[in-house]
């Protein structure tokens, strides 16, 4: 009876091992809760082809922002109420595992920050260390060839602030988090105005209170990518920034091998997640990397 309590215990060692606890969410304010529902578009903008399933990923190794429940909670009932997807949250990168990443048509990367599929702090040990960066290596590869296989990828707000020196992120994504000078309400220009992702806008920019980012220079360019939205440019604190282009675009999609992407970032303050129009664009910036919406994604031929 001992032998077989040790077997059975070290067993459930393993398990635990394997089967990593999620990261609970602190329970979203029910008057925020209500805010979200009031603020959700009736109907998607495109009939899904096929009943889709998302992941919402929302793991950080690094700056952990206060909006990440809201954010998980308005991005499921968006998802719901309006039929286009079914959203399964987790921070288990364990999800990114090959066999389990195939049952999803898209990844969400909400919020997340730094080096998500290796420990905050590598082992010293340098066997264990060798196996935590054999297996990160695996899980990137298994997410680079889950969005070229014709499936989507989409961030919110700090998806750019996640892996900004692994490249091949960073040309799925769009662009590399390099400082956020504004946290104002900003002025929003339309970079196509009969594009499907900003049909919400009616053809007029907006205005907007949130943490504005910039982007590295080698990413986030007119030339690699469709841009959308971004800072107006008669902007008088446009100045705060540090691109030489003087180019900060807020919102683009992308194709990448078969797949397709989208990344905005607004996402930083509570409230973007109950903004109507926000909340619309991203519906159909979703909507697009699950192939159900058809938009242009042709970069510009010029800077």
């Amino acid at each position: 009876m001992k032998r077989f309590a040790i077997i059975c215990l070290s067993s459930l060692v393993v398990l635990a091992t394997i089967q990593r606890p999620v990261m609970a969410q602190p329970k979203v304010n029910p008057q925020i809760l209500e805010k979200i529902k009031a603020a959700l578009p009736e109907t998607a903008p495109a009939k899904p082809k096929q009943p889709r399933k998302v992941l919402l990923f929302s793991k950080t190794n690094g700056f952990r922002h206060g909006s990440i429940p809201v954010g998980v909670a308005s991005l499921t009932m968006l998802g719901k109420e309006t039929g286009a997807f079914t959203a399964t949250h987790s921070e288990d990168d364990a999800m990114f595992e090959p066999a389990t990443l195939k049952q999803f048509d898209a990844v969400i990367m909400v919020n997340t920050t730094g080096e998500l599929f290796r420990p905050r702090k590598l082992p010293a040990d340098a066997a264990a260390k060798k196996k935590a960066l054999e297996r990160e290596e695996r899980l990137k590869k298994s997410l680079v060839d889950f969005v070229k296989s014709g499936k989507g990828l989409g961030g919110t707000h700090s998806a750019t602030d996640t892996y900004k020196n692994w490249k091949e992120y960073n040309v799925m994504m769009g662009g590399a988090f390099d400082g956020h000078p504004w946290h104002t309400e900003v002025p929003v220009r339309l970079l196509d105005t009969g594009h499907p992702l900003n049909k919400v806008f009616q053809g007029k920019g907006f205005t907007v209170r949130d943490e504005i980012y910039q982007f590295r220079a080698d990413t986030a360019q007119r030339t690699e990518r469709k841009m959308l939205l971004s800072l107006d440019p008669s902007w008088d604190q446009l100045s705060k920034g540090k691109r030489k282009d003087g180019f900060y675009p807020v919102s683009w999609i992308s194709a990448y091998g078969q797949g397709r992407t989208f990344y905005c970032s607004l996402g930083h303050r509570n409230e973007i997640y109950h903004n109507p129009h926000v909340l619309e664009h991203y519906l159909a910036g979703f909507q697009y990397i699950l192939g159900d919406l058809a938009a242009d994604a042709t970069p510009a031929k010029t800077p």
